[in-house]
């Protein structure tokens, strides 16, 4: 028997460029936040390869949402505790580039689709979903975008395209952007993430508006109508 499911599959960009301390500190982070999250919203999670991921939703509603809390989360993390990276910042000159965007950063293809039934382990797993997943984050790891969902139902073409927009957003926002539309995603009010983050809810408003959170908050209230079934 089979049925409807998300499958979030993901790897960390570059991980293997990383210096050693870098690469532990976002693998344990990462490891720690899915687990978390794992609790939080009824998903299996499972790390593989040192820098993959992929989550098993029983809820396929919520999979745009998770993969993007899951996104902003590994983009917001600051690696400028390394003397490396913090004397780049310092000394980078006004007609060069200091550090990108965003230090870290994934690719996510999400899967709608069914599943087997009675998998006990997410690398054995079975089914459309699962294959779906798997197969756009390869498609991804060869093109410049970042994200992507995959479906076998007539909402797919719909999804592929609003889901290039939002790669588009979410590629140009920086760590401190993330920091906050990631606690937005987990639903924090701004007063409650000001309060967190130790600063003015003016600048969560700003960091927020600057970042496009009604596109991102948009496109997620409109994939949680098409899977709220």
């Amino acid at each position: 028997m089979i049925f409807k499911k998300a499958v979030i599959t993901g790897d960390i960009v570059r991980s293997t460029k990383m210096c050693i301390k870098e690469r532990q500190m976002l693998i344990t982070s990462v490891d720690a936040a899915l687990r978390q999250w794992g609790k939080d919203y009824g998903m299996q999670v499972e790390m593989y390869r040192g820098d993959s991921f992929q989550c098993l939703l029983h809820t396929p509603e919520y999979a745009l949402r998770i993969a993007l809390i899951i996104k902003t989360f590994i983009k917001s993390l600051n690696p400028t505790e390394s003397n490396e990276l913090r004397s780049r910042a310092k000394n980078a000159k006004k007609n060069e580039m200091a550090l990108p965007v965003s230090m870290f950063d994934t690719r996510i293809g999400i899967g709608i689709g069914n599943v087997d039934k009675g998998l006990n382990k997410l690398g054995t797993a079975n089914g459309p979903a699962f294959l779906l997943s798997g197969h756009l984050l390869d498609k991804l790891t060869q093109g410049k975008q970042s994200m992507g969902i995959a479906t076998e139902d007539s909402f797919s073409n719909e999804l592929a395209i609003e889901c290039l927009l939002l790669d588009y957003i979410i590629s140009r926002t920086t760590a401190l952007q993330c920091e906050v539309i990631n606690l937005k995603l987990l639903g924090y009010t701004e007063t409650e993430i000001a309060h967190k983050l130790k600063i003015a809810q003016s600048a969560v408003n700003q960091r927020s508006n600057s970042a496009g959170w009604n596109a991102i908050e948009g496109m997620v209230k409109r994939f949680e109508i098409i899977y709220n079934k």
